[in-house]
């Protein structure tokens, strides 16, 4: 492969490979952005983007560790961009379109088969090095590319994320969207007494990470080195914190705003039963 093209790719992720096209073109996802996919697209390069700060600085945090860093939909698309700027003035005859988040493209399986991690059962891509704690972006490019070769498997079908679902909505059937807890948590609907005890019970109003705290893939991973994470990292929703490029403020702060009530008892002072580490 290309020397320079690797230089732009090692620069822009840590953990990248490629994989056919047409290994994914039956499985496009519909939405707006399929009217960017290059006509005659060929590769498809995806890295990785690993977001885990490490425990000490999830203390007191009431947000699902994704959403701590800034919204991943901009800091990683606009990584990819820079990366596809570079490699159309090395190839200037090729296209190169980056995707992430809402993107058309499977990324999970996408990942897969760049032989970047596994599947997990809680069907998030588990890596050696990062473990569940990343953000997948794509390169779809005109380009033909020598596809990456499969790394081992990551997932060992333990089951603990299985048991440890407070919603039943991961099983050995597969995930049960409208009973995950992180997928409650962001309703605009109104929601039931037990939705309102699941997010009580969790500190968390924002999102949901049990299933991935309770793998072992992720245990002793490694950190993430991106400085837009690092530097742009807040813990905490707050009633009066700004949404701004954040992930937890696509839904509007009526939504934040209703679940932080949740914590909170008449002289808004969260009991400890809340498992609210509310900051006076």
């Amino acid at each position: 492969m290309n020397s320079q093209l690797c230089a732009v790719l090692d620069e822009v992720s840590p953990l990248w490979g490629v994989c056919d096209y047409d290994a994914v073109s039956d499985y496009i996802i519909p939405c707006r952005a399929v009217s960017r996919l290059p006509e005659n697209a060929k590769s498809i390069i995806c890295g990785v983007f690993p977001y885990n700060l490490g425990d000490g600085c999830y203390e007191g945090s009431n947000i699902s560790r994704y959403a701590v860093v800034p919204d991943y939909n901009d800091a990683v698309h606009e990584m990819l961009e820079n990366a596809a700027a570079k490699l159309r003035a090395i190839y200037p005859g090729e296209r190169f379109e980056a995707f992430c988040g809402n993107s058309p493209l499977p990324e999970v399986c996408t990942a897969q088969l760049a032989g970047l991690g596994e599947k997990g059962a809680n069907g998030l891509l588990i890596t050696e090095k990062y473990g569940s704690w990343v953000f997948i972006g794509e390169i779809v490019t005109t380009l033909l590319l020598e596809p990456t070769k499969k790394r081992a498997s990551v997932c060992d079908g333990c089951g603990k994320c299985i048991e440890a679902c407070p919603t039943g909505a991961l099983s050995e059937d597969g995930f049960d969207r409208a009973k995950c807890l992180s997928y409650i948590s962001q309703q605009k609907e109104p929601l039931s007494p037990g939705q309102e005890a699941l997010i009580k019970s969790t500190g968390c109003v924002w999102g949901c990470d049990i299933c991935q705290t309770s793998c072992p893939k992720n245990n002793g991973v490694q950190y993430t080195t991106i400085d837009e994470f690092i530097k742009g990292a807040v813990t905490r929703a707050e009633p009066d914190g700004s949404l701004d490029g954040r992930a937890f403020g696509w839904r509007g702060k009526k939504v934040i705003e209703r679940n932080l009530k949740l914590f909170k008892q008449k002289d808004g002072v969260c009991s400890e039963a809340d498992n609210c580490h509310h900051q006076q």
